[in-house]
């Protein structure tokens, strides 16, 4: 594992395509053309499972009697416009389009209270859980960089014109402060390209649902409303800004749930600290130096081409995954001795 920045990838690509020497300044808005084009090939990355080197465990819970779930916690400015006609719950908001303007207000060097707030938006969301739980309230991100990462709206008052949230400002606002906010959907984790896997946790045992299944195969089933003690099987329709979660059966209980989504890349800062596994550091500097040779009209060599080629062939190698190994069901294939594996299904087959 390795800590690098987006600004240390950067100075690697340039120094690649002879644009930039050690110790040289580069000038900020090069710097931010590189980091556009940086995050642009992330974002890319991110539809590659075999450049994706991880996936992220969410525990969430099921709303008793709810078969449709909007997935994701977008900003604001993702909602600007937007209209997501599968929106449900906290969502309901952004389905008609408008334009949500920041919060404008004062935030206190050790005071967890935003202060002179003359509008609170419609759609901000309190909540006592913490970020990307079910419950949470809205995410907030100041343009000062004075809220700590994940702090969350507790509650607001319109009245008394102010924003309570779960963590202490860690400055005081030069002039007011424009705020950021999420609206969270009703599963409020950031929005997945695709969902993996998951399984519902009842009583001690996993029991999991297949998220494998098509629009087509999902249609077909007559009676969508259909109770049941957890999910056995979901569509994820993946809509923006927020996806849409088909489950069948209806949940019959507020069930905690673990769903398994791919790392999404990007959206970086030029300071950001960064953590990646070995190789990717590599990969991404030949690959950058790649996109800025096409972009900016540097010559691209032969050692670019060929060391970008490598690079990622050795990160998909790492993260390539085996063949599935073919089950029987076991419905074909038990008899009538006793079940030992009982363990693995509770029962329910």
């Amino acid at each position: 594992m390795s800590t690098t920045t987006a600004l240390d990838l950067i100075k690697g690509a340039l120094r690649r395509v002879n644009s930039y020497q050690s110790g040289d300044t580069i000038a900020p808005p090069d710097a931010q053309d590189c980091l556009d084009t940086l995050n642009d090939m992330l974002d890319s990355f991110s539809t590659d499972r075999q450049l994706l080197y991880g996936t992220n465990e969410w525990l969430l819970s099921w709303t008793n009697q709810q078969k449709i779930y909007t997935v994701g916690n977008p900003w604001n400015s993702e909602l600007t416009g937007a209209n997501n006609t599968g929106a449900t719950g906290a969502a309901v908001a952004q389905t008609t389009s408008r334009t949500w303007p920041n919060i404008v207000g004062t935030l206190t060097n050790n005071s967890p209270t935003i202060t002179g707030v003359t509008s609170i938006p419609s759609n901000l969301v309190a909540g006592t859980t913490a970020a990307y739980q079910v419950g949470s309230g809205s995410i907030l991100q100041s343009a000062q960089n004075l809220i700590p990462a994940g702090t969350t709206v507790l509650s607001y008052n319109a009245g008394a014109q102010t924003v309570t949230m779960s963590a202490n400002a860690t400055g005081t606002s030069t002039g007011q402060d424009s705020i950021a906010y999420t609206v969270p959907g009703d599963l409020p984790i950031p929005r997945p390209l695709s969902i993996t896997g998951g399984f519902t946790r009842f009583g001690g045992l996993d029991f999991p649902f297949d998220v494998a299944i098509t629009q087509e195969q999902y249609t077909r089933i007559l009676y969508k409303a259909q109770n049941g003690p957890w999910p056995t099987v979901a569509w994820y329709n993946n809509q923006y800004p927020y996806g849409v979660l088909n489950v069948y059966q209806c949940p019959g209980n507020t069930g905690e749930v673990h769903l398994f989504t791919d790392t999404i890349l990007g959206n970086l800062t030029l300071n950001q600290q960064i953590m990646m596994p070995q190789g990717y550091a590599r990969m991404l500097k030949w690959l950058l130096a790649k996109e800025i040779c096409a972009e900016f009209g540097f010559p691209l060599t032969e050692s670019i081409k060929t060391n970008a080629q490598e690079a990622m062939a050795m990160v998909k190698a790492l993260n390539a995954k085996p063949a599935a190994v073919a089950h029987y069901d076991r419905a074909l294939t038990r008899g009538n001795h006793a079940d030992g594996g009982w363990i693995m299904h509770g029962g329910y087959k």
